[in-house]
């Protein structure tokens, strides 16, 4: 059987390109291994100075159309109208949060975020500090923002708009509902971070959809990775954890045709000698046309008073309301 040459550089796993040419892996080894030089041998994984694979003519259309041939992802400048349900685990504690946001991108890469009604362990709110935080949040929304070219907030566009939300519709309805001192110092807390929302973004990443969500993955991947340095809040500890984190470009498009990023990470060293240190596994899959997120799907953890906190989060894209 002909075969053809195709570069399979920054690849590495041979059951994904079995995969994608409906081959099974020892096949596929065993028709490389008969084409190729000697230097070029196939064990049974990709190794990782290996530039070439050898493959069945007839699948070179196959493989043409599963390659990402360009290793920069542009932020997309399509209007839509998006909707992503999010599920949020603490999985230290159990408690588990869902809810749907709305998202419209607009021309100049202006975007406008809704969400919608919270739920806890499949439950909605009971407490009372938990309806009253949700209550608050109907200030926030819609929250209009602008991106940066990499994907993360700019700016936010609307931070008047949110100010007199607040102070003349949410605030005056949660006095009259909520009282005693437990209300009383929340909803003080509350006053003080809608007083600065401004034009900064930095205040939404108290909510870890937004630095999950909005994470700048529309950039250059040189040798389809790049490194970066990422922050997030675990609000169970009102604490920020820095990782350092490698982002892994897949070459070759998912079986369902999607752009896969994935992200890699251990937390920054503290001043603790011998301390144990969490880790940052995130799975990006972006629409191959759109280039829009159709999922993201992972974990975070750190340790904190030697226990490790863990957070599993999960958004997918949703083409109409359940």
């Amino acid at each position: 059987m002909e075969s053809i040459r195709i570069k399979i550089e920054n690849l590495a796993d041979l059951d994904i390109l079995s995969q994608q040419f409906n081959i099974p892996k020892k096949e596929l080894i065993d028709f490389h291994n008969q084409h190729c030089a000697l230097h070029e041998i196939l064990p049974d994984h990709l190794p990782k100075y290996l530039k070439y694979l050898y493959i069945p003519a007839d699948k070179q259309n196959l493989w043409k159309n599963k390659d990402l041939l360009d290793s920069r992802i542009e932020l997309p400048d399509t209007p839509a109208d998006l909707t992503y349900g999010v599920l949020i685990k603490d999985l230290s504690s159990e408690i588990q949060m869902y809810y749907l946001v709305d998202i419209h991108r607009g021309n100049e890469n202006r975007t406008s975020v809704t969400k919608r009604k919270m739920y806890v362990n499949d439950q909605e709110l009971e407490q009372m500090m938990e309806k009253l935080a949700e209550m608050a949040s109907e200030a926030l929304y819609p929250l209009d923002f602008s991106l940066k070219k990499n994907g993360s907030p700019d700016k936010i566009l609307n931070g008047k708009d949110i100010q007199k939300r607040w102070k003349k519709e949410c605030l005056p309805r949660i006095k009259q509902y909520y009282v005693g001192a437990i209300a009383h110092d929340f909803i003080g807390k509350l006053d003080r971070f809608y007083e600065s929302v401004d034009d900064d973004p930095a205040e939404l990443y108290a909510n870890i959809f937004y630095p999950v969500f909005f994470l700048p993955l529309y950039t250059s991947y040189t040798d389809y990775q790049k490194t970066e340095s990422l922050s997030f809040y675990f609000s169970s500890i009102d604490e920020s954890v820095s990782y350092d984190a490698q982002f892994s470009l897949q070459k070759v498009f998912t079986e369902h045709d999607k752009i896969l990023i994935h992200l890699k990470g251990e937390e920054k060293d503290d001043e603790e000698v011998g301390g144990k240190r969490g880790y940052l596994n995130l799975e990006y899959r972006l629409d191959k046309n759109t280039k829009y997120i159709s999922s993201v799907e992972g974990e975070l953890s750190t340790f904190y008073q030697n226990g490790e906190i863990k957070i599993y989060i999960e958004i997918y894209q949703q083409k109409s309301y359940i």
